[in-house]
């Protein structure tokens, strides 16, 4: 079978002889084209791979040793003031930790070391680190700034936003970091594998056919045809090329389309066909993000008068480090050759693409790629408070659909910035979508705005047979959802049922499970939330909630000495974990140790100084 579909191939390849393409006629655009890892490239193309590896992209991802890193000789302490806590880094030999501690009168009253496994940015800009436990990738809350040589939180962990050791690394993230990693299906961030760097297949898409081709002495002369057995972006007519390019380097609020993933665009295809990237705009504003590069060339005269593109200007195989300081300027000579004095111009970018903050990560500057004629209007405004909102649009898609919109302003203010103008526009746009594709997304609506009488209602009157429409992840996170509403009106059958569900679509998905064995112990059902608890602490050792609930439970069951054990192993995971101080005052309250329960209170008063539980706990010993 494999030899005839071979021959079909070849068949097809040779009567292929266009100059430009869409993207139907590339032979490694088949879902059963597998990736290869650019080692296999590297046979062939020795001198490019050994060039590629040390761009900003071949760098992107790397194991966490120190030849990968760019931490000073002496990396320093980093304080997050808010959370009262500091991270070290640490080498043992050729392995990096991250202990994370607090201070108290010159005594450590609290650490944790993690081995990172991961670091994650090429060094031009900024290293990040992650670890791994069981498969599940994580963020680690210390990353190096590299152009300022400066140690800080990594961006989204500041102003109080510090979330330590709990920020999923998913495939919304990694797809545009790394290579494709192996996946674990019924996850968010469970990896079987995990490969390092942006690599060949991420611009000339799964390389399995090409390979195979070539091996069998199938050759093509390039400088006649094209060679469709692997895409070649220079070949591709201009949208298509900036496709290949905007994938990762059009940072905003991505919205997949129905049943698509973050690895279903290949090099050649329209992203529009996949995946709709929004950015919120506002009036006069002039400000960019980290990864804006596509967009804000899109603005530039140099776009609209001319036919560049972003391989115009950059070699991808070729390290901007690399090249010398006239390389861009003669760039520009190629276009602009009515120069008076052009042997005495020199870094043109410094006054028409210049070098500025991005308003999403700190201690970061980059190239303005909206290349533009200095002047007074040029102002990089970064103030966040009073902007005026034009609304969220599609940077790559000019007619994005209804539900897209919606899907944009609902994950808009749910990972971003909860403005009830989101929801609203959100409820707009889905009243005027598909009755058929909308399910999801008005379940996400009630869920946002805690509406769960009408999150309820529409699910029960939703016709079922529309939820096959829906991939399993996005139909595991709505039944999750849905069984909260019914969990939250006592509904407790309903909500086990939607539970179960929701876990037998993602069973990696460690939330679910949760929330399962919370809704088992609050209905005395102690068995099946020891049973859940199990099977949690079988994926992940470090949960703190695994351990708050075990505590919980055996509270339940008068098994004082396990359950002080369990919330203390809570609370060394997290030492501002306010439930399990609770549950520990619940305990000593229980256990008659009225001056042990009121310490555990008075630690919560003094982490939360408003806590209502705790004041009333208080006094009711007092």
């Amino acid at each position: 079978m494999r030899f005839i579909s071979l021959i079909v191939l070849i068949f097809l390849y040779s009567c292929s002889n266009d100059n430009i393409v869409e993207y139907k006629s590339y032979l490694n655009h088949h879902d059963t084209v597998k990736y290869v890892g650019m080692n296999e490239c590297k046979a062939c193309h020795y001198e490019i791979y050994n060039s590629y590896i040390q761009t900003g992209m071949g760098k992107s991802f790397s194991s966490a040793i120190k030849t990968k890193s760019s931490l000073p000789e002496n990396p320093e302490i980093i304080y997050d003031s808010i959370k009262d806590l500091s991270y070290m880094p640490l080498w043992i030999n050729d392995s990096l930790w991250i202990r994370e501690f607090r201070m108290l009168h010159n005594d450590t009253i609290h650490k944790i070391d993690k081995k990172v496994d991961y670091i994650i940015g090429s060094g031009h800009h900024t290293n990040s680190h992650l670890f791994k436990i069981n498969g599940f990738l994580h963020q680690l809350p210390y990353t190096y700034y590299v152009q300022d040589s400066i140690s800080d939180l990594p961006p989204g962990y500041e102003d109080g936003n510090n979330t330590r050791f709990a920020r999923e690394i998913n495939m919304e993230c990694i797809s545009c970091h790394n290579a494709y990693p192996q996946h674990v299906v019924g996850s968010n961030n469970k990896y079987d594998f995990i490969p390092q760097g942006i690599d060949c297949e991420r611009c000339h898409g799964p390389g399995e056919i090409h390979v195979a081709l070539k091996s069998q002495g199938v050759l093509v002369d390039t400088s006649k045809y094209i060679d469709y057995s692997i895409v070649n972006p220079s070949k591709l007519n201009r949208d298509l090329q900036f496709d290949v390019c905007q994938r990762c380097h059009l940072q905003g609020t991505a919205v997949l389309h129905q049943n698509s993933s973050f690895t279903d665009f290949k090099p050649g295809m329209h992203l529009n066909h996949f995946i709709d990237v929004y950015l919120p705009k506002y009036k006069d504003d002039n400000s960019f993000i980290m990864a804006s590069h596509v967009e804000r060339l899109k603005q530039s005269s140099c776009y609209v008068n001319s036919e560049m593109t972003c391989v115009t200007c950059h070699n991808p195989h070729q390290s901007v480090k690399s090249l010398g300081k006239n390389y861009f300027d003669k760039k520009c000579m190629d276009c602009h050759d009515l120069c008076e004095d052009e042997e005495n111009t020199s870094d043109c970018s410094s006054c028409h693409m210049p070098m500025s903050s991005s308003s999403d990560i700190p201690h970061v500057t980059i190239s303005d790629h909206k290349i533009s004629v200095p002047n007074n209007d040029s102002i990089y405004n970064k103030n966040n408070g009073k902007r005026e909102f034009l609304g969220l649009f599609a940077i790559n898609n000019d007619s994005p659909t209804n539900l897209s919109k919606a899907k944009g302003y609902l994950k808009r203010f749910e990972s971003f910035e909860s403005n009830p103008l989101y929801l609203d526009s959100a409820y707009v746009f889905l009243n005027n979508s598909n009755v058929d594709e909308v399910f999801t997304s008005f379940v996400q609506y009630y869920y946002l705005k805690k509406d769960y009488f009408s999150l309820i209602n529409y699910y029960l009157t939703i016709e079922k047979e529309r939820l096959n429409l829906f991939s399993s992840e996005e139909l595991s996170l709505a039944y999750s959802r849905i069984a909260d509403a019914f969990s939250n009106n006592g509904l407790v059958d309903e909500a086990t049922t939607l539970f179960n569900q929701a876990i037998e679509l993602s069973p990696f998905v460690l939330d679910y499970k949760l929330k399962l064995a919370v809704l088992f112990i609050n209905s005395n059902k102690f068995l099946e939330a020891e049973k859940t608890l199990d099977a949690l602490l079988s994926l992940n050792s470090e949960r703190k909630e695994i351990y708050l609930n075990y505590g919980y439970l055996n509270i339940l069951r008068m098994q004082f000495d396990k359950a002080e054990e369990d919330l203390k192993r809570a609370i060394n995971l997290d030492p501002d974990y306010l439930l399990a101080y609770e549950n520990l005052a619940l305990l000593y309250i229980k256990k008659n140790n009225l001056f042990l329960a009121r310490k555990n209170l008075e630690l919560i008063l003094k982490l939360k100084p408003n806590s209502f539980k705790a004041k009333q706990m208080l006094n009711n010993l007092n």
